[in-house]
């Protein structure tokens, strides 16, 4: 072989070599650089889940330690109309007073597209003055919210009795309508 025939064969493998590097090592060395980035990216990706999985842990936590506090905001305003509570409390309530519950109606709702809903309701009473400012605290120290809107007072007449004096409050009460 001559020299010229060695340098022809010399050109020609490192030509060859070229392109075999370039057919077959390139595409395996482009799809690592990409399989990198998507590496890279669902590392962010789960990063970021766990993040979030931590928070969620903290609010639990929070909602946890906080449940007391939820409870007492449902029974001061509860999820349902439940009037049968809202009578039960007034008895209690006029009970505790001394005041004689002569009678109750119970009133419509508010507007339907409120979340926060009303029960309006009127009671008459029979009773002293000292025994209504008792009733009124009692009202206003109860659990479940109360608005007195009205109280008409009028004297009762009771016979063989002390004089008593008849009440008329009108008042609301509220619940939460879930949707």
């Amino acid at each position: 072989m001559n020299i010229a025939n060695k340098n022809y064969l010399g050109i020609g493998l490192i030509g060859l070599a070229v392109i075999v590097f370039w057919i077959f090592v390139m595409p395996v060395w482009d799809r690592v650089s990409l399989l990198n980035g998507a590496i890279a990216e669902r590392e962010e990706i789960l990063s970021s889940r766990k993040e979030i999985l931590v928070r969620i842990d903290e609010l639990n936590k929070q909602y946890q330690e906080r449940s007391l506090d939820v409870n007492r905001i449902s029974s001061v305003v509860p999820n349902a109309k439940s009037v049968a509570e809202l009578v039960s409390t007034i008895e209690a309530i006029t009970q505790q007073t001394g005041m004689q519950l002569v009678d109750v109606a119970m009133g419509g709702s508010g507007k339907e597209q409120q979340e926060l809903q009303t029960i309006s309701f009127e009671i008459g009473l029979i009773g002293n003055y000292p025994s209504l400012t008792a009733l009124l605290d009692l009202a206003e120290k109860n659990l479940r919210m109360i608005d007195v809107q009205q109280i008409n007072v009028s004297q009762a007449s009771i016979p063989g009795a002390q004089t008593a004096l008849s009440f008329r409050i009108k008042a609301n009460a509220y619940y939460l309508t879930v949707k």
